[in-house]
C-alpha cells in the first residue's frame, strides 16, 4: 500500500499472547496490487515507534476488537479487508469502512454505506500472497475535523 510512508500511523490487532513484531521485504517502488513478486526491492532502514493500545483505548479507529489493521496518514483513513478471497477482502474492507465511519465519526451505518459508494476509494492493496488485501481511503477533508476524533 503506496499510502503508508513517513508519517502515517498503522493499528495492528494483535491477536495472539506474546507476538512479535517483524517488518521486512521493503520497496522502493511497487504498485497497489503486487501482482508477480517483484517490485524494485531495497535495502531499507527504518524507524517505527510501537505503542501497545489496549481494547477500548479511545486512540484506536474502532471501539470493538479489531480483526484488521487501520491505517491514517495525513490525508486519509485506511481500514484494510484481509481474507484468502479478494471478494470476501472487498466485503470485509467495506463493513471496517462502515464500522469505522459509525463508531468515530458518528455517521449512521444507512449513510455510511452511500458514503462509501459514492466517495470511498477501494483499491487492490495486494493479491501475490495466500491472504489478498484491500484498503479502503477515506478523504479526511470530507470531514468537518481533518484529525482522527477521539
Amino acid at each position: 500500500m503506496n499510502e503508508l510512508t513517513v508519517g502515517a500511523t498503522l493499528y495492528i490487532p494483535i491477536l495472539v499472547d506474546g507476538a512479535l513484531f517483524y517488518t521486512g521485504d521493503p520497496h522502493f517502488a511497487e504498485g497497489d496490487g503486487e501482482v508477480a513478486l517483484n517490485a524494485v526491492e531495497g535495502s531499507l532502514r527504518s524507524t517505527f515507534r510501537l505503542t501497545a493500545l489496549k481494547p477500548g483505548d479511545p486512540s484506536l479507529p474502532m471501539k470493538a476488537p479489531m480483526k484488521n489493521p487501520f491505517a491514517e496518514t495525513p490525508q486519509h483513513w485506511v481500514p484494510i479487508g484481509l481474507n484468502p478471497d479478494l471478494n470476501e477482502a472487498m466485503k470485509d474492507a467495506v463493513r471496517q469502512t462502515i464500522q469505522f465511519l459509525n463508531e468515530k465519526l458518528g455517521m449512521d451505518r444507512a449513510a455510511a454505506l452511500a458514503y462509501s459508494s459514492a466517495a470511498v476509494n477501494f483499491q487492490v492493496t495486494q493479491v501475490v500472497d495466500g491472504v489478498k488485501g484491500v484498503h479502503a481511503l477515506i478523504r479526511k477533508s470530507d470531514f468537518r475535523s481533518t484529525t482522527t476524533p477521539h
